[in-house]
């Protein structure tokens, strides 16, 4: 087959599953929380096994150049079901992990909203992180169906949530709170997500399985931590909680072949943002790759994630995109394979990809923005500019670079994508035309914001937590 015929026969068969109700894909969206891009097997590491991550990037296109919209999980959500830059979606930091506060606005519209508009049912398995408060809980943002935590992070058997007082259990069934202590939390998300695949087999569905793995408390199965036993601590425990996720992503994908789902079925993988170096996961055990930085930075272990997207015979199998791309483009993505239309009343900043799924030498985005807290960030072609970059080393994983902050750090990712080298003395036009771009683009989400405060603060309403 020639690659001049491979976009039009893609094309057709979008076209015939739009015209075919039966056929109109299902939707199944996997989201690691706080895992880098170093962790998995298709992305090169070699010490933790991820056999059905890696079978399902060889079933489908892998992704090197797909970023997270933040570095922390909040915000990365927002993007991811709204299809907008995090402050454009109300989400500028990470939202309150105590019951009855609230998070993202509610007259936000989500992938859920937009898949039921076409008749889908939609469901949430696992970590929501938007909002605890009535109009801001899943079953309030189009889900149909919530199983999971509203906070942060929860303990993976007791299922409390510890790290910040009060202290509250978090395990619920759409508004309900149930008891399931000493289950293992990953166990429960693929009972819940198999049960509801079951269940609704015969009719589309969105199903969005948002894993809290692998961030802390770093436990598992003691029969999966055993095997990791020749690794450094930190490592063995993230190691073990990044394959009992593998393990259950194993599983779901399992159900969708039993029955005989998979040509139905899109289906994402990608994580959140990246590794940490908290003292809470146990200084870190997690790998960003060759990538500078981690979990709360805009340098790029911070943001540059792994995705991969796979339907077999629809999707082109094996193949890699280098194009940019971000968590906001999953929503158009989906919309054009349900055949939604996208919101008219609200600026849409993803695009979708099935363009350069079909043909690979298709464009990605011209240029991406960041905005977090003090930190900014703009990546164009090659050139990325970041200001008041922050990072974090581990005393495990020391840093191969000084970790002295530059206020203006430039560098060129297609030589040096572990941004060690300051290029922006030798290039200040290019600081000037990239510093200008993304102080047009900061206002422009300002000024469209309405919300009646400065965007990227916290309302007393809307209250947040930067580091949960």
């Amino acid at each position: 087959m020639t690659s001049a015929l491979l976009p039009c026969i893609l094309r057709a068969a979008l076209a015939a599953n739009a015209a075919e109700p039966a056929r109109t894909p299902n939707v199944l969206i996997l989201y690691a929380d706080d895992m880098g891009i170093g962790d998995l097997g298709c992305y090169g590491a070699t010490d933790i096994r991820t056999p059905h991550l890696d079978a399902l990037a060889r079933s489908g296109v892998r992704f090197t150049n797909y970023y997270s919209a933040a570095p922390v999980c909040s915000p990365s959500r927002a993007a991811l079901l709204t299809g907008r830059y995090p402050i454009r979606a109300g989400v500028p930091t990470n939202c309150s992990s105590q019951p009855g506060v609230p998070g993202m606005p509610p007259e936000e519209f989500t992938l859920a909203e937009l898949a039921r508009t076409r008749g889908y049912a939609t469901a949430l398995v696992g970590k929501w992180h938007l909002g605890f408060s009535p109009d801001t809980q899943p079953n309030a943002q189009g889900f149909d169906f919530f199983f999971g935590h509203h906070a942060g992070c929860i303990d993976y058997y007791s299922h409390w949530f510890y790290w910040q007082e009060p202290h509250h259990h978090d395990l619920y069934r759409n508004r309900d709170e149930i008891h399931e202590e000493g289950r293992y939390i990953t166990d429960l998300i693929v009972r819940e997500a198999v049960a509801f695949i079951e269940a609704r087999a015969d009719r589309p569905f969105l199903l969005y399985v948002a894993f809290n793995s692998p961030h802390y408390p770093l436990q598992s199965p003691e029969r999966i931590r055993r095997t990791y036993d020749h690794l450094f601590r930190q490592r063995a425990d993230y190691a073990a909680v990044v394959t009992a996720m593998d393990e259950a992503i194993g599983d779901i994908l399992a159900c969708l072949h039993r029955r005989r789902l998979e040509r139905d079925t899109l289906v994402f993988f990608m994580s959140d943002n990246g590794a940490t170096t908290e003292a809470r996961s146990g200084f870190g055990g997690g790998s960003n790759g060759p990538y500078r930085g981690w979990k709360f930075s805009l340098f790029e272990g911070g943001i540059r994630m792994p995705a991969i997207v796979s339907r077999p015979g629809i999707v082109p199998a094996g193949q890699i995109r280098d194009q940019l791309a971000i968590a906001m483009d999953v929503f158009p993505t989906v919309a054009e394979a349900i055949g939604a239309e996208l919101p008219k009343d609200r600026l849409i900043d993803g695009r979708s990809w099935w363009p350069l799924l079909a043909d690979g030498s298709a464009p990605g985005h011209d240029v991406l923005f960041w905005a977090h807290g003090e930190q900014a960030a703009v990546r164009r072609g090659r050139w990325k500019l970041v200001r008041n970059g922050r990072e974090a080393a581990s005393p495990t994983q020391p840093a191969a670079r000084p970790a002295g902050r530059e206020p203006v750090f430039l560098s060129d990712l297609q030589v040096d994508p572990g941004e060690t080298t300051n290029l922006a003395a030798q290039h200040p036009r290019i600081v000037e035309e990239l510093s200008r771009m993304h102080e047009q683009w900061r206002a422009s989400l300002d000024r469209a914001a309405g919300r009646g405060r400065p965007s990227g603060s916290p309302s007393g309403k809307n209250a947040q937590e930067a580091r949960r």
